[in-house]
């Protein structure tokens, strides 16, 4: 039997757990099988693990991202940069990977598979007041792999990149004896049912782990609607925030026609985080759009609640 010992970072984005573990720490080859060991129980745990890689002089950080209920690598992971930028601030991670922090704006260009993602964290006497993360890269991706109105069982929804995106309104037309205020057996049987029609139609070459769920009924007037992301209920992994779902959204509905669709920035806000029994949440996740022509050329969005859980060494036993 061999050991890893890896240092970590554990936080949060409303609920999106979130490991960050140094990438220079593990054999070439082996990223996969150890991050995703790492958020397995019984170790430390979580939805997708981020392998940082210290940059060279005036280059961006480097980073590998692992998710727990694709199994995989996934090009992009919003709650990651949102702890990231966190972490950076209020942690000892910013003179390990040679970051330069300066208040009360410090900007960090994240290298990923998608792309550069920009991200600007606002702080004060060392604490973060917030983490905004550009998500331009994510939004080309998207487009590139595809947007398109499609129908799952009957019910109208949108194929946004590597998402299945769904309007609980939508759902409740097809299945009027469910309900979104209570994610019971039911409603998560018919969840799991469209998701698998959505694979059925063989849009992605891999079984679908990217699904976000909305409705445009907030608790709270102000707000833009309640969301939740049920990325793949057969093993029980439901997100209760999710940055790119939340992007795959407001894209979703910008195609709709479900907002305004001038040209020029458009601002949203969406309930999420908590628990994963009801659709929404007590936190807000800022989205900004940018229309151009009816379609999204640019996003970014920040979450209101944002945490560092615990620091330290977890050994791998392999």
């Amino acid at each position: 039997m061999t050991r890893e010992r890896l240092t970590f970072i554990k936080g949060h984005m409303g609920g999106n757990e979130i490991l960050l573990l140094d990438g220079c720490q593990i054999a070439k080859g082996k990223e996969l099988e150890v991050g995703l060991s790492a958020l397995n129980a019984p170790n430390i745990r979580g939805h997708q693990a981020g392998l940082l890689y210290k940059s060279e002089r005036n280059a961006p950080l480097k980073a590998r991202i692992v998710d727990a209920a694709s199994r995989g690598f996934i090009a992009v992971c919003g709650g990651f940069t949102q702890v990231l930028g966190r972490a950076l601030v209020e942690t000892d991670l910013s003179e390990k990977l040679d970051v330069e922090v300066t208040e009360p704006v410090t900007q960090v260009v994240l290298q990923t598979d998608a792309g550069p993602i920009p991200i600007e964290v606002r702080s004060n006497n060392g604490r973060v007041e917030r983490v905004d993360t550009n998500m331009k890269s994510f939004v080309v991706e998207c487009y590139e792999l595809g947007i398109q109105a499609i129908k799952v069982n009957g019910v109208k929804a949108m194929r946004v990149g590597k998402f299945l995106v769904l309007n609980a309104d939508e759902i409740t037309r097809q299945y009027p004896e469910i309900g979104f205020e209570i994610l019971d057996n039911k409603t998560l049987t018919i969840l799991k049912k469209l998701q698998d029609a959505f694979d059925g139609h063989r849009y992605l070459k891999q079984r679908n782990a990217d699904l976000a769920l909305y409705d445009l009924d907030p608790l709270n007037p102000t707000n833009s609607g309640r969301v939740i992301f049920p990325h793949r209920i057969s093993i029980g992994s439901i997100e209760p925030a999710c940055g790119t779902g939340t992007v795959a959204v407001g894209i979703a509905m910008v195609e709709q026609e479900e907002v305004e669709l001038s040209d020029g920035a458009l601002e949203l806000y969406f309930e999420s985080g908590g628990d994963i029994s009801t659709i929404g949440g007590p936190q807000v996740t800022t989205l900004k759009l940018h229309i151009k022509a009816g379609k999204v050329v640019d996003a970014g969005f920040s979450h209101s609640l944002v945490e560092i859980l615990a620091m330290g060494t977890l050994t791998l036993h392999s």
